[in-house]
């Protein structure tokens, strides 16, 4: 018998002083499944009889009934059941916690052993924005073409919603600028746990920001680039530095928690203590710091730092330690291997295409909002074929702006509960390597 923890995860979406307890759920995928804490979204992947397991003493909370349904289903000595199951989930602090009624509810189930689908997804409103920034990866300002209208959105949610998606990013261009976009921001607050707003904090109305905090599930990002001249600059509005740390001290005082990301560049690296100050003092829970990406109007010379620059961004991270809000950074990818290595477990993230998706404002799928390859379309595919495992090797193997997705090897051995089985491309039935499967495709994948 084996209750193995084979990966952890160090993403997060709570982002608080004092975070929630954890809302522990199961996710599947098409060669096994995760325990995933929902507010966090930290997660480890179990073996089929961990999982088992997690979901039977959920619903009974007491080991020896748990045992019981073990024991008659492989026809055993329930004392015997119970014994082994005590001495294997004593073996890691996670399932031991399990013992002492750590799982004191049903788990929400959610994901497919048809395909990978999100945990996250970030959605693009639109692609308009009131700022034109000198390096904005999305090349933001005018809407794209056949950009998707609120109807649509709503539509997007619910499908997201009944796959058990725990999280969404309402993003842009400028999100609060897109059509109907309180109706939007109400549905996803609705239908989805945890909703973060990526925004530049400018024109906020006082109804907008009432009606943010009465949904009780907002977060707000803003982007604060430089000290106030620099930040004006950069993003091509005087006064804009001022209205968005305005914005903030709204917000927080509403009880809406607010991140702080700021884009290092040559041109304000030292201005990072400095931002942190100011937006400690605005009420900002967490500042996030990270570098350009090259794509988009961030695909050109200028931007990259040396490394003197990065150990001046280091120290006065260090000198800001004493503030109330907890700054996190510094890079575009972590070494989560490297974090998690004290406690024993390899690592895995939230890896863009197998558990998080970005859904562009013409409604394509792609696994990243820096990633041009597409999975297919959010209003005319099914989530399962969108998140088909053939697709998402195709895309990794094409994969140009992501490298998070170039990083997962995903394995191909099977170890599913309860005896289910996965969809046809894992069971080796697609026609060809990298195949949706699909009978419009042929033999090549002619998903697009």
């Amino acid at each position: 018998m084996t209750t193995a923890l084979s990966h952890a995860s160090g993403d997060s979406v709570a982002g608080t002083a004092d975070p929630p307890s954890p809302d522990w759920g199961i996710h599947l995928q098409p060669v096994g499944g995760l325990l995933v804490d929902r507010n966090s979204l930290n997660y480890v992947r179990l073996s089929s009889e961990a999982l088992e397991i997690a979901l039977q003493l959920a619903r009974t909370r007491s080991v020896s009934r748990t045992a019981r349904i073990r024991a008659g289903t492989s026809r055993r000595d329930p004392d015997e059941v119970q014994a082994e199951m005590v001495e294997a989930l004593s073996g890691s602090w996670l399932t031991s916690s399990w013992l002492n009624g750590a799982l004191d509810q049903p788990l929400r189930v959610s994901g497919s052993t048809d395909a990978y689908l999100p945990l996250l997804a970030s959605l693009q409103l639109t692609n308009r924005c009131n700022l034109s920034c000198s390096f904005c990866y999305a090349s933001s300002g005018a809407a794209l073409p056949g950009e998707l209208t609120a109807d649509d959105w709503v539509k997007v949610l619910e499908r997201l919603a009944q796959s058990g998606i725990a999280a969404v990013t309402l993003t842009g261009g400028e999100p609060t600028i897109a059509r109907d976009f309180r109706r939007t921001l109400a549905t996803a607050s609705a239908l989805v746990d945890h909703v973060d707003i990526f925004t530049n904090g400018l024109h906020w109305s006082d109804e907008l920001v009432a009606m943010a905090a009465a949904c009780g599930n907002i977060r707000a990002q803003i982007s604060i680039d430089g000290r106030a001249e620099r930040h004006d600059l950069i993003r091509g509005r005087a006064g804009a530095y001022n209205e968005s740390l305005h914005t903030m001290r709204r917000l927080t005082a509403a009880g809406i928690p607010v991140i702080v990301a700021m884009t290092v560049t040559p041109a304000n690296y030292r201005d990072v203590a400095a931002v942190v100050s100011d937006v400690d003092s605005a009420g900002a829970r967490l500042f996030r710091a990270g570098r350009v990406v090259p794509v988009g109007r961030g695909d050109q010379d200028g931007f990259g730092l040396t490394p003197d620059q990065v150990a001046d961004v280091i120290r006065q991270f260090q000198e800001t330690r004493h503030l109330n809000l907890e700054a996190l950074g510094w890079d575009q990818c972590v070494d989560l291997g490297e974090q998690l290595a004290p406690i024993g477990l390899p690592v895995e993230f939230l890896t863009p295409g197998y558990l998080s998706w970005h859904v562009r404002a013409d409604g394509q799928v792609t696994p990243c909002q820096i990633e041009a390859e597409s999975l297919g379309r959010i209003l005319t595919e099914p989530l399962e074929l969108i998140g088909e495992p053939g697709r998402l090797a195709a895309v990794r193997s094409t994969a140009r702006g992501c490298r998070c997705i170039q990083r997962l090897n995903p394995t191909e051995d099977v170890d599913l509960p309860f005896g289910l089985t996965p969809g046809p491309s894992i069971r080796g039935d697609a026609a060809t390597s990298g195949c949706c499967g699909t009978a419009r495709c042929g033999s090549g994948c002619g998903h697009d």
